[in-house]
């Protein structure tokens, strides 16, 4: 897969306005670090650009302000976000998908307690972990009676976990994986038995109907496509998740 990428040939930049790339932070799949911007999710937008033949900016925004420049047009694109209703007023979404499906919701426990979580109902007694602010299945997201335990950081829960102060901690599977793995926690926390199917479609790139011209967006639509079909989506999700983070393969999949 390495050598796939490396293969691939350069495109040069054509003399025209550059793709913007509205960036909100999600952890592993968009990073940042001292304006540096990486993830596999970030990757696949480049490597979109650059096949395009298009210069990438890339523009750092809380995701309400990344979802108003994309509406006004002071913003092309972005990766990472639902489809919603909403949403695709003012956001074509392509149709060659960056993801078929996304991550299973799971529940990570200490090491030797997966039995702890067989089923739902094992949630009732239990202190659990979760962000602020995130969704994750409507019966929990629901639920009021749940002793529910939200911080901003995820990193805090796992830490909270495996010192025993929380029971467990709710999170989509791909992020747990490369968050245990980014904490050096593999061997100290488990995932319980009981897991929650994400029900939602495909997810797909989004660009913005005010700026993105019905050339450009085409051009789009052809170097997405041309991806997934030549693995390149496969390359870089190896390459920037699992080698990333050293994650076996069985351990989730992406696809």
């Amino acid at each position: 897969m390495a050598a796939l990428l490396a293969a691939l040939p350069a495109v040069p930049a054509h003399a025209e306005a550059p793709l913007v790339l509205a960036f909100d932070e999600l952890l592993p799949w968009k990073t940042e670090d001292n304006g540096v911007y990486g993830g596999a999710y970030t990757e696949i937008v480049r490597e979109l650009a650059r096949r395009s033949g298009l210069a990438l900016d890339i523009r750092n925004c809380p995701l309400k302000r990344c979802l108003l420049m994309l509406e006004q047009g002071s913003a092309d694109i972005i990766i990472g976000l639902r489809e919603t209703p909403e949403r695709k007023a003012y956001l074509h979404f392509l149709h060659t998908p960056y993801r078929e499906h996304g991550a299973d919701r799971v529940f990570y426990v200490r090491a030797g307690r997966q039995t702890v979580i067989r089923g739902y109902a094992d949630l009732a007694q239990l202190h659990i972990g979760v962000k602020l602010g995130a969704e994750y299945f409507e019966r929990f997201d629901q639920d009021k009676s749940l002793k529910k335990e939200a911080v901003k950081d995820m990193e805090a829960n796992f830490r909270k976990l495996a010192l025993g102060r929380i029971d467990a901690v709710l999170i989509p599977e791909d992020q747990g994986e490369a968050l245990i793995a980014d904490l050096h926690l593999e061997g100290r926390l488990e995932k319980a038995p009981y897991r929650v199917p994400d029900h939602d479609a495909q997810r797909s790139i989004a660009v913005s109907r005010k700026s993105v011209t019905p050339q450009r967006l085409e051009v789009l639509e052809r170097a997405m496509r041309d991806m997934a079909r030549d693995g390149t989506l496969a390359a870089l999700y190896k390459r920037y998740y699992y080698d990333a983070y050293h994650i076996p393969a069985t351990n989730v999949q992406i696809k």
